[in-house]
């Protein structure tokens, strides 16, 4: 498993690269207090052109998507009015974890933070459902120049929940009545087109293989083995995104119907998910490619 954020994202400018809306994110954040301070340009042109998520990108590439994010603010009327564009194009949770980072690092850069820029980034916390504990913690990493540190940390926390989503996903098969080697590797493409869930394919391949063939008792409820699951993870974000992940495998044009559909109902009840929260993370869910594979 890559432990750094450098295999997060790298390469060349791809189709609804989310790497446009981690830029558009920091471009925000120069424009939020009315007016761009050079050492605010200084951070941006050090990230896109240093940090590992960029690898790959070039310059000219990464031109093309600087100048989309400013035009795009300015036809939107200001940077607030374009943060739920930057997370509808940021599906992921690290990607959104590293969008608010950044963001918070130029808007850190001129060492204060105007009015401008708390409501800013206010706005981005909300519309990339990060919550305000977390949101706080990424400030500080920032303001101490530890962002990147702080980002890797969080990314190998993210992925060191595959193993409970690989269960999550087993008792799914079982509750479906699909708990099969042919349905395992259904899964396993799955999680590869998730970033939060992606490892290399024999660490993938290992992880389902146990959840999936993991010995239960002959009497053993769905709903029981859940609320086990849901007990690791004391962490209420954690369990949000577990449900989030679970609804992006449905069909997208049955999620906004989850109210009926029965792992879902199950799952929200073993992890305690309010309705208020279920809708959101329907949301969540459907910013998801509507093209990527699913097990079904």
């Amino acid at each position: 498993m890559e432990r750094n954020a450098k295999g997060l994202l790298g390469g060349g400018l791809r189709p609804n690269d989310p790497r446009r809306f981690l830029i558009e994110a920091m471009i925000g954040a120069m424009h939020a207090d009315g007016s761009i301070d050079p050492r605010e340009l200084a951070v941006l042109e050090k990230r896109v052109s240093g940090h590992p998520l960029f690898v790959g990108l070039g310059q000219p590439a990464a031109k093309t998507l600087i100048d989309l994010s400013h035009d795009a603010i300015k036809f939107a009327g200001s940077a607030l009015a374009r943060t739920p564009s930057i997370a509808k194009g940021l599906p992921a949770r690290i990607h959104r974890l590293a969008a608010y980072g950044m963001a918070a690092e130029v808007a850190a850069a001129d060492e204060a933070m105007h009015a401008g820029e708390l409501s800013f980034l206010e706005a981005l916390r909300i519309a990339l459902r990060i919550s305000s504990l977390e949101s706080g913690q990424i400030v500080n990493a920032a303001r101490s120049q530890q962002l990147t540190e702080f980002l890797d940390d969080r990314y190998l926390r993210v992925k060191n929940l595959i193993v409970v989503a690989a269960e999550v996903f087993a008792l799914r098969a079982l509750a479906r009545g699909l708990a099969n080697d042919e349905h395992r590797f259904k899964v396993r493409d799955f999680f590869s087109a998730i970033p939060d869930l992606q490892l290399t394919p024999d660490e993938l391949d290992s992880e389902l293989y146990r959840a999936f063939r993991r010995p239960r008792a002959p009497d053993a409820q769905v709903f029981g083995e859940l609320s086990r699951v849901a007990q690791s993870l004391p962490d209420p974000v954690d369990r949000y995104w577990m449900v989030i992940y679970t609804l992006v495998a449905e069909l997208p044009a049955t999620v906004p119907s989850w109210r009926v559909l029965p792992f879902i109902g199950v799952m929200q009840a073993a992890f305690q998910i309010t309705d208020t929260d279920m809708e959101l993370a329907v949301v969540d869910a459907l910013t998801f490619p509507a093209a990527m594979p699913r097990p079904g």
